[in-house]
């Protein structure tokens, strides 16, 4: 089951969403009366939860509705279509656009509506679930464009009350990025940052690497009082060199 937990003032994290193979991380703040959401969950139901989770902790309808994505993978993007329903404004790396946009073979479509079917046969291959249980658990995703991308850093002005860093973090996937709130000094790391087990890097090889230690170099340099990581509970900023040290010997043993 989800865990929702309290990180500042209006300043929120989500642990232990669903994921085929484990569990996944999102996040979201509430700034006067707009919300920003970072990352929609694997599930329509639990993107089902996160927004309701936020809207909850409003008197009226938000004002602005933005959803962040850290990044391409379908644990991360998978409840979209929740948002979208409700009005956010999607925004993230034009890598993600590009994945998204790809026209893919035999069928000649777009990876945005044959990515679900994808993620479905991965599961029954793994034998987790039958193809019906994975249907039924994932909902009726729609995937879309991002309504705003960006190639470098980017920083989210909301309302002219607050704003959140968008930083171009590659090294798990091309277009990964990581949410920074100064004024709570939280990171929404994604996929850059994971708390207390090995690191995803089947996506790249050395060259990508040695790209992620730069990235994670890069929040070191940051104010961080805690991490909502991509996968894992909740941390401080010392997981950072975990994360580097695991790199460094991977690429030691390659």
């Amino acid at each position: 089951m989800p865990e929702l937990h309290s990180l500042a003032k209006n300043v929120f994290g989500v642990t232990k969403l669903y994921h085929p193979f484990g569990s996944v991380n999102a996040g979201f703040l509430i700034i006067e009366n707009s919300v920003v959401h970072i990352d929609a969950g694997t599930t329509i139901s639990d993107g089902e939860y996160l927004l309701r989770s936020s809207f909850e902790k409003l008197e009226e309808k938000p004002k602005w509705l933005w959803l962040i994505l850290t990044h391409n993978h379908s644990d991360h993007i998978f409840g979209m279509g929740v948002f979208k329903n409700a009005g956010a404004k999607v925004i993230a790396h034009k890598w993600v656009n590009s994945f998204l946009n790809h026209w893919t073979l035999p069928l000649f479509k777009r990876t945005k509506d044959t990515y679900k079917d994808f993620i479905v046969k991965m599961i029954v291959e793994r034998g987790s679930q039958t193809r019906a249980q994975a249907e039924r658990i994932l909902g009726n995703v729609k995937l879309s464009l991002p309504d705003q991308v960006f190639e470098r850093d980017f920083t989210l002005e909301v309302d002219g009350k607050d704003s959140l860093e968008l930083i171009h973090t590659p090294g798990h996937t091309p277009g990964e990025i990581s949410v920074y709130h100064p004024t709570s000094r939280t990171l929404f790391a994604g996929d850059t940052i994971y708390e207390g087990m090995p690191l995803t890097t089947k996506f790249g090889g050395p060259k990508q690497w040695r790209q992620w230690i730069e990235s994670l170099q890069r929040l070191q340099q940051l104010d961080i009082k805690r991490i909502v990581p991509g996968h894992g509970n909740i941390c401080v900023k010392e997981e950072i060199q975990r994360n580097i040290s695991y790199l460094e010997q991977k690429l030691a043993e390659y």
